[in-house]
């Protein structure tokens, strides 16, 4: 298969991220938040949220994941960014263990019942 320039283009790319995204991340909790005034009348309005915690994502440690087997449906037709999530499910699975493995749903939700899929493999997502 012949790549395009945007293709080959599109595969370099690299996007930038925070440091602590680049490898183990976990999740550090910091002093619940409130609001600057009528702290009481707020914490009414936003039960569910009011208080929560500042979170920030740190460095962690390195760990090990079993192979998994993921399964993908889009449905509703094509519409855009439906490549960049499958492609993204791909690498995030491949990238948390070689071996995980990305099943795509043929016709969306009937091949889910029809048992009609694929698995999608480097060269496809490329």
């Amino acid at each position: 298969m012949t790549k395009s320039a945007l293709q080959i283009a599109r595969a370099a790319y690299q996007p930038k991220l925070p440091k602590a995204l680049k490898g183990a991340v976990k999740v550090k909790e910091g002093e619940a938040t409130q609001s600057v005034a009528d702290q009481e009348e707020i914490k009414k309005l936003f039960p569910n949220t009011y208080g929560m915690p500042l979170i920030q994502f740190v460095e962690g440690e390195a760990a090990e994941y079993p192979a998994i087997n993921v399964g993908v449906i889009l449905s509703g037709g094509q519409a855009p960014g439906g490549h960049n999530v499958i492609s993204g499910l791909f690498d995030g699975i491949k990238k948390l263990n070689p071996d995980s493995k990305l099943y795509g749903f043929i016709l969306g939700p009937g091949g889910l019942v029809d048992h009609h899929y694929m698995e999608l493999t480097a060269d496809i997502i490329d």
